[in-house]
């Protein structure tokens, strides 16, 4: 086995953790939402962050760091089509980690710090959260498509195609995220 297939499988194997993990989140958000059960919300909502600790961000950033050494080491360059849209994509995911998900994860617990769990407004934020979630799962199982594919600018239908997902995955995101939150006064006449 060589260097470089070391570093492929440990690309590939954290990806995977990556990716897999956040599928079964959303999948267990998906049925608990379904179901209406506000207890498996709330505990979904209570675990994210820990996910986000101890496996979303570490494995992300094993993914990167593979990604780096095995350009190095392989046979591409950081010019190459795949690899830039890669990166990007890497980077749109930090990116919506340290700007939105961080945030708004501390807004759902000052809201059910605030309100309760099942409040109006802990629903608003989780609900924000998920959307986003989905969005940023969207673009990782598209760069999964972009480094099994690694398309040039010669294919035009799977870069025509990959950017119609990204399109509709972020016009269903704002879609998702325009709600207005629950008014507190509103919220404050149905909790008492």
């Amino acid at each position: 086995m060589s260097y470089y297939e070391i570093l492929l499988f440990l690309h590939v194997l954290a990806a995977i953790v990556w990716l897999g993990s956040n599928f079964a989140l959303q999948t267990l958000v998906v049925r608990a939402q379904r179901t209406d059960d506000r207890v498996l919300i709330k505990k979904l909502a209570e675990n994210a962050g820990w996910l986000a600790q101890r496996i979303f961000i570490p494995f992300s950033l094993a993914v990167l760091v593979f990604g780096i050494l095995l350009t190095i080491e392989g046979p591409w360059g950081f010019g190459d089509l795949w690899i830039v849209l890669g990166l990007s994509g890497y980077a749109l995911s930090f990116l919506a980690g340290i700007l939105f998900l961080e945030p708004e994860g501390k807004r759902i617990d000052a809201a059910i710090a605030a309100h309760g769990p099942e409040s109006a407004q802990a629903a608003h934020h989780i609900r924000r959260i998920n959307v986003v979630q989905r969005m940023e799962l969207a673009i990782l199982f598209l760069l999964v498509a972009v480094m099994v594919l690694k398309p040039t600018g010669d294919d035009a239908g799977t870069l025509l195609l990959g950017a119609a997902i990204v399109l509709v995955t972020l016009a269903a995101g704002v879609r998702g995220l325009s709600a207005r939150a629950p008014a507190p006064e509103a919220t404050a006449l149905k909790t008492d």
